[in-house]
């Protein structure tokens, strides 16, 4: 009996094992830091991301240790192992390499949003205005350079299908001179293009440097400072509307000449406390995103009839797969008391069912004949249930 009782045991925790192991995967991602535990919970947060983690998981790493809310990793995180491949050390700045273990089953976000990927479309920085150009004297790359390292955090992050940035002179101010019909238009237009329901917008504000005075002993005892203020805006094309809204800033000595060019990717930049801080909020802007989109109700346009079936503008690419079921959400144009025209969006009864999944598209099909909405058209909405 105790010998029966001992393989019982020995395989539920062999079955236990690969349950586990069934649900898990090696991650690798790359971080930096001012030192070791930053530059390895930098690498966390990136691997997580692509993961497609539930970005509200907080896992630290100090001294070789994970860490969960201040204590030592239970059972139920999401990390498993990790190791630390490689590790270099340059100038003030640490690079590692990390590869970890992740369950999938304790990583995802937990709402229905979540099983589809959102399409997002990126359109590159710009400034403000001539002001906060002038101010950008010696780094004049850096519209670019946040646009490098926004794109590489988004395409790192499997929440998210992220389209290849846009060069695009869209003038999304709230001047007098545009009608808010003009930007929801252009915006509407260039979402329908690259099949993506939500822009990301980047406004540069001020990357200007603070003197310390003409007093010639201050200058030899304190060093410049320079700014990095930006504004992310995300655009839903679907509702036609600002969803999300973000000031990202910081400030940090500047150790170079005034007149100097800076090569933005160079070591000597990248491992300046000024660099640092720009590559940090570049990762935040991320984790926002992220945070923002992961959970939002999965909606997708309907972009084709066949018969009783519709054909949506989201497929496999997106994480769609056979008997997913969407809600109908028809599209009405509505004027507003000043002329102004806008979308609105009613609820159906009709339920549909994916029956056929494209790279790019799906076909569904009603799951109820008898009580279907008979009316459907091309730019109708549906939502997942």
């Amino acid at each position: 009996m105790k010998i029966r009782l001992l393989i019982q045991i020995l395989c539920c925790l062999v079955f236990s094992v690969m349950s586990s192991t069934a649900f898990a995967t090696w991650y690798t991602a790359n971080g930096t830091g001012s030192d070791r535990n930053d530059a390895v919970n930098d690498a966390i947060r990136n691997v997580m991301l692509q993961a497609g983690a539930d970005v509200k998981i907080e896992q630290n790493y100090k001294n070789g240790v994970l860490q969960s809310d201040n204590v030592n990793i239970m059972s139920s995180s999401p990390i498993k192992k990790l190791v630390v491949m490689s590790e270099q050390t340059t100038f003030s700045k640490v690079t590692v390499t990390i590869k970890a273990f992740i369950d999938e089953r304790f990583a995802k976000a937990r709402c229905s949003g979540a099983a589809v990927h959102k399409a997002v479309l990126p359109v590159s920085f710009r400034f403000a205005d001539s002001q906060a150009y002038q101010g950008s004297i010696g780094i004049e790359g850096i519209s670019k350079e946040l646009d490098k390292l926004v794109m590489e955090n988004l395409y790192n992050t499997s929440s998210f299908v992220t389209r290849p940035l846009v060069r695009a002179n869209l003038n999304t101010s709230n001047s007098p001179n545009m009608s808010n019909d003009f930007q929801v238009s252009n915006l509407s237009s260039l979402a329908d293009r690259y099949g993506s329901q939500y822009i990301i917008l980047g406004t540069i504000n001020s990357v200007s440097t603070s003197e310390v005075g003409n007093n010639v002993l201050t200058k030899l005892m304190y060093v410049p400072t320079r700014t990095i203020n930006f504004d992310i805006d995300v655009y839903d094309a679907i509702n036609e509307q600002i969803i999300f809204h973000r000031n990202y800033t910081a400030e940090a000595d500047w150790p170079f000449k005034q007149s100097e060019y800076i090569d933005l990717r160079s070591d000597r930049f990248k491992s300046s406390e000024y660099g640092q801080r720009v590559y940090s909020l570049a990762a935040d802007v991320s984790k926002d995103l992220v945070s923002e989109l992961q959970c939002k109700p999965a909606n997708a346009k309907i972009i084709d009839l066949d018969g009783d079936d519709v054909v949506i503008n989201v497929g496999r690419e997106n994480g769609i797969s056979p008997n997913m079921k969407f809600t109908l959400v028809q599209a009405a144009s509505m004027s507003g008391p000043n002329g102004d025209n806008y979308s609105a969006y009613e609820k159906s009864n009709s339920v549909y069912k994916v029956v056929s999944v494209y790279p790019h598209a799906a076909k569904l099909h009603p799951v109820d004949l008898q009580n279907n909405t008979l009316n459907v058209n091309v730019n109708d909405v549906v939502t997942l249930q």
